[in-house]
């Protein structure tokens, strides 16, 4: 087959998928919109219910090593009230963030020390230069994915209470940001409404962030 034909080809099966995509985008839209409404519908009757059955998915989730900060953060901003989720999500990250800092010391080390030993190098070196400062740094930086920082912390000289206290002051910026983002966002989804200003302003801190806070980690830990 020649590169001509190739090309049409390719187009004409793009063109396709996209006409599918388009002709079933408002089902799904729908299908979507439907879920989220039906989930905040069961937070509203069932609010203590719902609130335990999050809190114990995300502190699993968090304690298998599960990179789901994100997700989970946006989806409480969308299910519940956005001072509830910021309760919620910070507490039961911190707990998961425990938990796997526990197994990591205690069950996993060798393996995650032989696994990531770069990472753990960069990570003890700087706890050894820093200490406690350094995880309260990468709490609030992006350099370093929230999964990763606590199973590499278990292998550390770092408590335990230190480093849930610590994790649990230097996430809440970030956890607030997202759980707005999805309060935001839910309004939008679920009331077909326009994008006001103050989501462009949570979306433009969001990007902004971690910019700031990578430019502070770079530099002051330098010439510490």
């Amino acid at each position: 087959m020649s590169k001509n034909k190739i090309i049409i080809a390719i187009v004409l099966t793009s063109l396709v998928i996209l006409f599918l995509l388009i002709k079933n985008q408002f089902n799904l839209v729908d299908s979507i919109n439907a879920n989220l409404l039906n989930l905040k519908n069961l937070a509203i009757s069932y609010p203590n219910l719902s609130g335990l059955y999050f809190c114990v998915i995300y502190v699993l989730l968090t304690a298998l090593s599960f990179p789901v900060a994100l997700s989970l953060g946006i989806s409480s901003g969308i299910i519940f009230d956005p001072y509830k989720a910021i309760l919620l999500v910070s507490f039961a990250s911190s707990i998961g963030a425990t938990l796997a800092f526990l197994l990591s010391r205690y069950i996993f080390r060798d393996y995650l020390q032989n696994k990531y030993h770069s990472h753990y190098k960069i990570l003890n070196d700087g706890f050894i230069k820093n200490g406690i400062y350094y995880l309260f740094a990468l709490r609030m930086s992006p350099i370093f994915p929230y999964f990763l920082i606590n199973i590499l912390s278990g292998l550390t000289t770092i408590k335990v209470i230190p480093y849930y206290l610590i994790t649990q002051i230097g996430m809440l910026p970030a956890t607030m940001l997202i759980i707005l983002l999805g309060n935001h966002l839910g309004k939008i989804i679920l009331s077909d409404a326009k994008i006001e200003i103050d989501t462009i302003l949570i979306l433009s801190a969001i990007g902004i962030l971690p910019l700031i806070l990578k430019y502070i980690f770079k530099n002051v830990f330098k010439e510490s």
